[in-house]
Order: structure tokens, then C-alpha cells, then sequence
């Protein structure tokens, strides 16, 4: 199974390009619950700071991204000028999107040890500073293009301890992972899940939480609410999607539902942001 299309397919983002330039000055980021930022640096020096974490000075070419839009500045020192390229890459369901709390508050990454994005990196730098028309539009599709290689890199080579990645790449955590995104409908329980992957019921929940972040029921009801949205997005009534999202009951499924995003499904389908 490719399990990084299914997850993209599931769980989509967009990247709107914001700057593309010289810069010198400052900006501030405040904490963004709809999109991440995406800074990819040409040329330093640029220093990113965040709360809580120590400055991060950049003076070679390397990409700085923050999936779920923490607070963070960006700095060039007086005298100095930076070569940016930045993007919002909005996810669907902003920070509470599976892939954006899979990865890190802060991913950073020298592009010298991206070899497998060079070619991508190669023709977003090239598209960045030419005039041509419909620039734009191709260097946001050139960015979602990379953040779905990032995703890919980070899983093939397991950098990331805790998230949806990580069990993922987990021998038999995947097993179980992929069951309940093929087939949510089914009536899943902790016997059958720790079965899937060939382990105790103690021991499956123990290294689920150490991998995932969280319980194996959390992150089923996560799942299967995640795929409630999506349908309710497309119009489908409340009781197919119950069916679908695997609830016995539309009842059952609403109280599930307002449970973990606060709202009932009808009333979250009033407020959400249309599908673009």
C-alpha cells in the first residue's frame, strides 16, 4: 500500500506562496491554527525564533517549516540580506490534521542533505526568479509537490519518534495503522487491533502510545471522526456517514463526534470552511 498518498488523499494541504525575494528586515508569525509556514532559505543569514526554543541562526541554504503554525519570528541581522521563499501550506483542519501533528512544532533541514528533493529544489529556485507567467500557480503546486517528498523522506528514513509517521514505519503498529484507515467501518476493538499486529493487548497499547502519542481508541475515534468531516464536506446526511465512519447509530456517532470537536456535526458543517 502507498501509504503516503493514502494519507495526503485523506488528509490534503494546499501551499500559497507569500514571499519570494531579498529580504532584510523582521517579521512576526503569531500562532496560526489554520496553516503551517513554510520558510526555505537560499541564502543567510536568517534567524528564526520561537518561544521556548533557542534562536535558530541559518546561513546556508536549508528549509525551516512549522506544520501547525507556531508563534515565531524571523530576523536578518542589520547589514545583512536573506534569499526567502516562503509558503502557508494550509492544512485541512489546520493544526488538529493528522500529518501536521505527526510532525515536529519545528522541522529544519540543511538542503545539502536533501538529496532526494534536489531536483524539485532545483526547478522551485529556477521558476522563483523568472518573470514568466502563471509563476505563481506553479510554484505553489511546486511546493505541495515538496511537502509530500518531505513526508516521504521523514517516514522512509524514521526521524520522527512520535506521530502518524513514525507507527507507520513501525513494522507491526502499521499493520494495525492500515487496517483501521482501510477499513474504519469495522467494528474495531483492542483484541483484534493488538492481533493485527502479532502483540499483546498490554504490550500493543504500551508501544502504540510511545510511538502514536496517543491510546489506540483515541487515535480510531480521531480517525473515523476525521473521515465524518470529509463526507459531511461532500453532503452526504448524517446517518450514512455514522454507517461509513464506523458507528452503530447516528446518536452514537454525534455524541462521538461533539464529544471531540465540541459541536454537533450539524452545527461544525455550519461553521467549517468550505471545500476549495
Amino acid at each position: 500500500m502507498d501509504k503516503i498518498s493514502s494519507l495526503v488523499g485523506r488528509y490534503s494541504f494546499r501551499a500559497q506562496v507569500f514571499f519570494n525575494g531579498v529580504f532584510c528586515d523582521a517579521n512576526a508569525f503569531p500562532q496560526d491554527d489554520t496553516s503551517g509556514q513554510l520558510h526555505l532559505v537560499r541564502s543567510g543569514p536568517a534567524i528564526f525564533r520561537r518561544d521556548g526554543a533557542a534562536p535558530l541562526r541559518v546561513d546556508e541554504p536549508a528549509m525551516v517549516f512549522y506544520p501547525r503554525g507556531s508563534a515565531h519570528t524571523l530576523e536578518v541581522p542589520d547589514g545583512a540580506s536573506a534569499t526567502l521563499l516562503c509558503a502557508h501550506i494550509r492544512f485541512e483542519d489546520g493544526g488538529a490534521n493528522p500529518l501536521a501533528r505527526a510532525l515536529p512544532e519545528c522541522l529544519y533541514q540543511p538542503l545539502a542533505g536533501m538529496d532526494a528533493l534536489r531536483q524539485t529544489l532545483d526547478l522551485l529556485f529556477t521558476e522563483a526568479a523568472s518573470p514568466n507567467q502563471g509563476r505563481d500557480v506553479i510554484l505553489d503546486r511546486l511546493c505541495d509537490v515538496l511537502m509530500i517528498q518531505m513526508l516521504r523522506r521523514e517516514f522512509e528514513q524514521g526521524e520522527l519518534s512520535v506521530g502518524l509517521l513514525a507507527g507507520l514505519a513501525d513494522r507491526q503498529l502499521s499493520l494495525a495503522l492500515a487496517a483501521i484507515h482501510e477499513r474504519p467501518q469495522e467494528p474495531w476493538q483492542l483484541e483484534s487491533l493488538a492481533r493485527l499486529a502479532c502483540m499483546s493487548r498490554a504490550r500493543f497499547t504500551e508501544h502504540f502510545r510511545n510511538v502514536v502519542g496517543m491510546p489506540p481508541g483515541e487515535y480510531l475515534t480521531r480517525w473515523r471522526i476525521g473521515l465524518a468531516q470529509n463526507l459531511l464536506r461532500k453532503g452526504l446526511p448524517v446517518k450514512v456517514v455514522s454507517a461509513e465512519a464506523g458507528y452503530t447509530s447516528a446518536p452514537a456517532f454525534t455524541r462521538a463526534f461533539t464529544t471531540m470537536v465540541g459541536v454537533s456535526p450539524r452545527q461544525w458543517l455550519k461553521e467549517a470552511a468550505p471545500v476549495e
